[in-house]
């Protein structure tokens, strides 16, 4: 790959963005494109020259894992719009917004980035982040200290609920902002999370009010992929309107985890993906 695009990539691996995203433009997208799926079962993405310079660029941030539980375990994904799931906050929803979150915020083992590589965009359809470092911008020093206790507790995700023991449990409590003061790790969920008294509860809604007045957004193209660092960003989707005719917007999904053995024991035998039950 060409030594400025590797450079900036390793960057964004070893100090991050003042957004939590970086977005690499241009990749090959395949003139024989296949139509865009209705739902995600089959991973058709992952079958494309665009899949493997996607897995390319992911492996300068780490490894590139599944999850048993997400995506029917496919290594890369297919975020495609499913009229079935329309209304639902998961990422084959369309028309609702997709809520501020970190990825699987309620796991351990929740990847380190979200890579999302656009075979067909929409403009119409807004990929959000708001990073750590932006919150700190617009809250308190005593907001700020709140928001390092563990004051918030999450249920889990309804994807991964019929693969885990306790579906109804409830995780936590964690702090929001944790790590470097100047660079601080976050973890939120606009819909699974909730304050353990009050004063966090009105907290959490002051940050994702935050979020939705100060967000970035970035519109994917074709041959555009976007790095989310999900540990220092959160993000979400805007809603748009799919038309179900096989042009509608197709994105390639996959995880990335810095060090692939913090994993183990918890990996199938082929020692890349999670195994749904330690979701």
């Amino acid at each position: 790959m060409p030594e400025e695009v590797r450079a900036a990539v390793l960057n964004f691996a070893d100090v991050g963005s003042e957004t939590g995203i970086m977005v690499v433009r241009g990749l090959y997208v395949d003139e024989d494109l296949i139509d865009t799926p209705l739902n995600n079962k089959n991973g058709l993405g992952a079958r494309t020259v665009f899949a493997k310079e996607m897995a390319i660029l992911a492996h300068l941030l780490g490894s590139m894992v599944a999850y048993e539980a997400e995506g029917n375990g496919h290594l890369i994904q297919d975020m495609v719009p499913n009229p079935k799931l329309a209304v639902t906050q998961q990422s084959q929803g369309s028309k609702v917004e997709l809520e501020a979150h970190t990825e699987q915020c309620f796991s351990d083992f929740k990847p380190d980035y979200v890579i999302l590589g656009a075979l067909r965009g929409d403009e119409n359809a807004k990929t959000y982040a708001f990073s750590g470092r932006k919150l700190m911008q617009h809250m308190s020093e005593e907001d700020l200290a709140l928001l390092r206790l563990p004051l918030w507790e999450t249920t889990i995700d309804e994807s991964f609920q019929p693969f885990v023991p306790k579906p109804d449990e409830v995780r936590g409590p964690f702090p929001i902002l944790t790590g470097p003061a100047d660079d601080p790790y976050i973890l939120v969920d606009q819909n699974l999370m909730r304050g353990t008294t009050v004063e966090s509860q009105g907290l959490l809604e002051r940050v994702v009010e935050t979020y939705i007045a100060h967000r970035d957004a970035h519109v994917l193209q074709r041959g555009d992929l976007l790095m989310l660092d999900n540990l220092r960003a959160m993000h979400g989707r805007g809603l748009y309107t799919p038309r179900f005719d096989g042009k509608d917007r197709f994105i390639a999904r996959g995880f990335v985890v810095r060090d692939r053995r913090k994993l183990w024991p918890q990996l199938l035998d082929d020692r890349r993906t999670l195994a749904a039950v330690h979701s």
